[in-house]
């Protein structure tokens, strides 16, 4: 499964795909939602997943607005404060080519079963999930890119970055 509703955990993703539109109110359309994509994730042998840009630890009775984001994930890691480093990303886990792997199907089946509403463009974003920040940090130490779900949740890494690697640190808001 590479959907991430994440509940307790802090971790911080690379996703080549598009942001949701859509908003919900009750989690279980982010559930259906969620499995339609890991199955197709699967059939396609991809590691399609829907990543809840928050944390899911107050469902069923408190669900609010929360960005999303679907696609490929191609980096995952997971922080705290005292254990912040979560990994390396590199140049192919930024890629955007390989959002070409995601057949215009995909998309069209999510919209017809499930009423998504997504951009026609694909974007390499940073995203976090759970009560999260996560942050790509240079050769230097210092960050080139970061969100935290307690902002957007996810951001856009730009696309001078993507050629590079990064140490990817992650922790709790």
């Amino acid at each position: 499964m590479s959907s991430r509703l994440n509940e307790m955990e802090n971790e911080g993703l690379v996703v080549i795909g598009r942001p949701l539109l859509n908003e919900y109110d009750t989690p279980e359309p982010i559930e259906a939602l969620a499995a339609t994509v890991d199955a197709w994730g699967t059939k396609l042998s991809l590691p399609l997943g829907v990543v809840y840009c928050g944390t899911t630890i107050n469902w069923p009775d408190d669900v609010q607005y929360t960005p999303i984001v679907i696609g490929l994930v191609t980096f995952s890691g997971y922080g705290d404060d005292d254990e912040p480093v979560a990994g390396d990303v590199d140049a192919k886990a930024m890629d955007l080519a390989r959002a070409k792997a995601i057949p215009a199907e995909f998309w069209r089946a999510l919209a017809d079963e499930h009423g998504v509403e997504v951009p026609d463009t694909d974007d390499v974003f940073l995203a976090a999930a759970g009560w999260t920040w996560v942050a790509l940090d240079g050769d230097d130490g210092e960050s080139v890119c970061s969100v935290s779900t307690e902002d957007d949740g996810f951001t856009v890494i730009p696309e001078e970055l993507r050629g590079g690697s990064y140490t990817v640190r992650v922790g709790y808001c």
